[in-house]
């Protein structure tokens, strides 16, 4: 796959309230959830690939520099996503465009992804989603002339809070393949990991 000016920013400060423990620590496939969805992103022509991370997951910051990452942290005290967003944002201001990733679905396939690289200028929109078979989801891609625009925004939805107030700026790209899955609770966990072929685990 040739090169792009497309950067990945991971989104992995959340304090996971409903599962009751830090989920990207959980382990996976040898590797703990977020280092795993890592390293399958090192596989696309993202670069560099920027992991916001929150106190939570602050100690996987070594382990993410080895795999080729940037950690970065969100300021203490920090809740919204648009922190989130504005400091991964931050990080990568010479970007073309950014590609953000939730840091909480191990299971998304890779084609995603490749789908949102493939023809992204000819698409000439600043904001590009995959539309799976039952709707939107992640990743998105945004150009660089919204850094700015997410940047100053405040809230939890402010990448689909944008998208719904501006429908003309949006691309989709469709793929055929069940919405990726978010681990909320210890009962997505477990599912993932069978969907994954992963053996179950004991804590």
């Amino acid at each position: 796959m040739e090169r792009h000016d497309v950067c990945g920013i991971v989104l992995a400060a959340g304090r996971s309230r409903r599962l009751g423990r830090p989920k990207h620590l959980l382990p996976w496939d040898g590797r703990t959830v977020l280092e795993h969805i890592v390293a399958q992103i090192r596989h696309l022509p993202l670069q560099p690939v920027v992991v916001v991370l929150g106190p939570q997951a602050a100690s996987l910051a070594p382990r993410l520099e080895a795999l080729g990452a940037i950690p970065v942290r969100v300021p203490e005290g920090a809740q919204a996503c648009a922190v989130s967003i504005r400091t991964g944002l931050q990080a990568v201001r010479e970007a073309e465009a950014a590609m953000f990733f939730l840091g909480d679905q191990p299971t998304l396939s890779l084609s995603a992804p490749e789908a949102l690289l493939n023809g992204w200028r000819e698409r000439d929109r600043p904001f590009q989603v995959v539309r799976y078979r039952e709707g939107r989801g992640h990743p998105i891609l945004i150009a660089q002339a919204l850094f700015e625009v997410l940047g100053a925004r405040t809230g939890e939805k402010i990448l689909w809070e944008l998208m719904e107030e501006h429908p003309d700026w949006v691309a989709e790209v469709p793929i055929d393949l069940p919405l990726p899955r978010d681990i909320d609770t210890w009962e997505d966990y477990l599912a993932l990991r069978a969907e994954a072929g992963l053996p179950p685990v004991d804590f």
